[in-house]
């Protein structure tokens, strides 16, 4: 077997294609590959659906994968054609999508350095080529798939901020909480960020009216975003962030019994930590410090009650035990907890919801994590379009490895 039918089933070529020349060229001390490819004389060509002669030819070449670690490179005069209206058209060559100056194989590896981690910059040393020319690739698979790959109706969708960048840039992410997906992207956190990245979603055919339930934190922004966007579906305050608000009057009361009881410095830790996850010596030193000092002894065990009440609406959908925390909470007197609770009053919409739904934003807060990943491992972004571009490559649950023709 020579050399020429090995490289032309290496590039799975057929009729009327063809190997014509294959040639090693030295290039800054290593040996560069260049392959050029020909095509049978009098060939005729097909350009949507119709057989067309050969009108002239146009000289291109692409990057292609390595071959025994040495570059290589496909040459090729590719034919244009003349089609029945008189118009002149190049012919889609096999071997690499149209626009693009590498293979589809080369292409390919582009997509899995990256999926599995490689920065732009990082696939691209691999690779030796640029971190923008990674980049192109990523952006044109990204593009191709969002603008060709509709998007089934969302009925369950989040909404989360997440860092962009230091100096308080955000971005708006809008995730299908059934599909396991990111749907939209918006740039800042605000009513305007959540239109951006409902655009992001309705252009792919997913109506903002099929959308029943909408997990969120209590931000005015999002509250607001979600009046003016999502008027049909219900609102979901998360579990977590509610949780969340309880801690914070829990750590203000800390604060206030620290700066009168030295004992009670550094122990921030034991105050918000479940009681399930802290160990023997760290609960009996809750209990002995709860009964010393009622006052954090007290917002504690409220949070500790409120947390069995979120867990107990897995098992029981009445609101009765959220009522009769209430109650109990604001009998305290804890000037935080009695805030923390008139709070709860004036987002109970969205919170009697969470019982109903019992959804969360535990989804979209793995999708925070991971484009914190994201971002670390590229070292941040300084174009936030590359950033969201990387977010829907990863996150997207878009099939990237579909042609682009």
């Amino acid at each position: 077997m020579d050399d020429i039918t090995v490289f032309t089933a290496a590039l799975n070529l057929s009729s009327p294609w063809k190997i014509s020349e294959l040639e090693f060229r030295e290039c800054k001390g290593d040996k560069e590959l260049h392959i050029t490819i020909g095509h049978e004389k009098r060939a005729r060509f097909v350009h949507e659906k119709e057989e067309c002669s050969v009108y002239d030819h146009q000289f291109r070449t692409w990057r292609h994968l390595d071959f025994f670690e040495h570059v290589c490179f496909l040459h090729a005069k590719v034919p244009r054609v003349k089609t029945g209206d008189g118009s002149v058209r190049l012919v889609q060559v096999p071997w690499a999508e149209r626009g693009s100056s590498f293979t589809l194989l080369f292409e390919g590896k582009v997509r899995e350095l990256v999926r599995f981690g490689m920065s732009a910059s990082g696939a691209g040393a691999s690779l030796r080529i640029s971190g923008k020319q990674v980049f192109g690739v990523i952006r044109r698979s990204v593009s191709h798939a969002l603008a060709t790959q509709p998007l089934e109706d969302v009925e369950e969708a989040s909404l989360d901020e997440v860092s962009s960048r230091k100096g308080h840039k955000y971005l708006t992410i809008l995730t299908d909480r059934k599909r396991k997906k990111v749907v939209g992207i918006g740039e800042g956190r605000d009513a305007a960020a959540v239109g951006e990245a409902l655009i992001d979603m309705e252009v792919r055919g997913a109506g903002r009216e099929k959308v029943k339930g909408l997990t969120m934190d209590m931000s005015r922004a999002y509250i607001s975003a979600a009046d003016i966007y999502f008027a049909l579906a219900a609102i979901i305050f998360d579990r977590f962030h509610i949780a969340k608000k309880m801690n914070e009057a829990v750590d203000q009361i800390r604060r206030e019994e620290q700066a009168r009881f030295k004992e009670l410095k550094n122990s921030r830790y034991l105050w918000l930590k479940n009681s399930g996850r802290l160990g023997k010596r760290d609960r009996e030193k809750v209990g002995r410090l709860s009964e010393t000092y009622p006052n954090i002894g007290e917002a504690y065990r409220l949070k500790e009650m409120l947390k069995s009440v979120l867990d107990q609406a897995y098992h029981d959908h009445r609101l009765k035990w959220l009522n009769a925390w209430v109650k109990e909470a604001w009998a305290s007197g804890l000037e935080p907890v009695r805030k923390f609770v008139n709070m709860l009053h004036r987002h109970w919409y969205g919170v009697k919801t969470f019982f109903k739904y019992l959804a969360t934003n535990a989804y979209a807060e793995r999708v925070n994590l991971k484009i914190q990943e994201i971002k670390r491992i590229a070292k941040g972004y300084r174009n936030i379009n590359n950033f969201k571009l990387m977010i829907y490559f990863h996150l997207g649950g878009l099939d990237l490895d579909k042609p682009t023709k």
